[in-house]
């Protein structure tokens, strides 16, 4: 397998100077493929983590009343699965039930089988963090839920990049945690060397990862020609038409 290539622009250089495209070969800062070795291409936009809570409402207690859910989170990378129970006894009030729940849980986060805040009082409001931020519940027995799943999976934010081990094959630049990118996974199939019968030229796979930093200036110029590269249109900024893709 080979490993990937790696780009990443947290400078942008203006009227999409970084892409440049003549003779059928496509040029993106530090590399040149021929047009036609593309065969496949993914793009992603950035979204940024959220948090986001979810409440249990326990129905009228009574003794004997066994209250149980299922919580499901990722925690660093990790999946976790964690069943919370409680069951009434005489005199429980909802207050009572779901101060016991939220000890359950404040339990399993003070372990860091779970990265949530409980809170509320006559309810249970868990309420997931923007570094763990998908919370999912389930098997609710006598207790009611505002949604089964809440919070938002950052995607391609500089910090996730970096815990990734995301750094430019060329010059080493690294992304930067503060921002966030768009990235186009580009399939190439590029020649490896003559072998097989009758010394033929065959090729590998290779992937090369594209990271725009958002917030960089001329972003929206460089997205928009690799766009129309991908889309088989002509250039909205730099001076080239879909054409010289093609051309041989």
């Amino acid at each position: 397998m080979n490993k990937d290539i790696n780009i990443v622009l947290n400078t942008i250089a203006a009227t999409a100077a970084d892409l440049d495209v003549a003779g059928g070969i496509v040029s993106i800062d530090d590399f040149s493929f021929p047009w036609k070795k593309l065969f496949s291409a993914e793009k992603k936009s950035a979204v940024t983590s959220a948090g986001a809570a979810i409440t249990l409402t326990p129905a009228a207690p009574s003794a004997g009343v066994e209250y149980r859910f299922v919580i499901r989170q990722f925690v660093a990378d990790e999946e976790k699965v964690v069943s919370v129970g409680y069951t009434a006894v005489a005199g429980d009030t909802a207050t009572t039930v779901c101060n016991n729940l939220r000890t359950l849980i404040s339990a399993y986060v003070s372990v860091g089988s779970l990265d949530v805040t409980p809170s509320g009082t006559t309810t249970c409001i868990i309420t997931s963090t923007t570094t763990n931020p998908v919370i999912s519940v389930g098997g609710l027995v006598n207790l009611s839920a505002s949604a089964a799943i809440a919070g938002t999976a950052g995607v391609n934010e500089g910090a996730t990049l970096l815990s990734e081990g995301v750094v430019d094959s060329f010059d080493g630049d690294l992304p930067l945690a503060g921002s966030e990118y768009t990235s186009y996974e580009l399939s190439l199939k590029l020649p490896k060397g003559n072998g097989g019968f009758n010394g033929q030229t065959s090729d590998q796979e290779i992937k090369l990862n594209l990271y725009l930093d958002e917030g960089a200036a001329n972003f929206a110029a460089l997205e928009g020609d690799i766009d129309a590269l991908l889309d088989g249109t002509d250039a909205v900024t730099a001076a080239w038409n879909f054409s010289d893709a093609l051309a041989v």
